[in-house]
């Protein structure tokens, strides 16, 4: 588990990078990651915000919400770290801000 959550960390680093290229510095998230040694307690405080984050909402005007925390914790690899109403409530995010690529994400079903 604890190598899944190494990938994710360095998978959030990686899309910091990316969120440079077109002028986006999403510092206060970085130091999120890098300060915490729990980046699935990061992840929920970021995905449960009420209102969503400032972040997300860059993300979207920018039409690059397949950066977000959201998207990344519902690819396969990373979904044994969190719960199904975690991921829920990520891909119901996704769907309100009507992302693009939701189809090709397998909704979390209730156990």
């Amino acid at each position: 588990m604890n190598s899944i959550k190494k990938e994710l960390k360095d998978r959030f680093l990686t899309t910091y990078r990316e969120c440079k290229k077109f002028g986006y510095k999403p510092s206060l998230f970085l130091d999120m990651v890098v300060s915490n040694d729990d980046v699935v307690a990061v992840t929920r405080k970021l995905i449960y915000k009420d209102g969503g984050t400032s972040g997300f909402e860059t993300l979207y005007r920018n039409n690059r919400l397949d950066l977000s925390v959201e998207k990344i914790i519902l690819e396969p690899q990373f979904q044994v770290l969190f719960t199904k109403e975690d991921l829920r409530t990520a891909y119901d995010r996704l769907a309100e801000y009507g992302y693009k690529d939701l189809g090709e994400i397998e909704m979390p079903h209730e156990d």
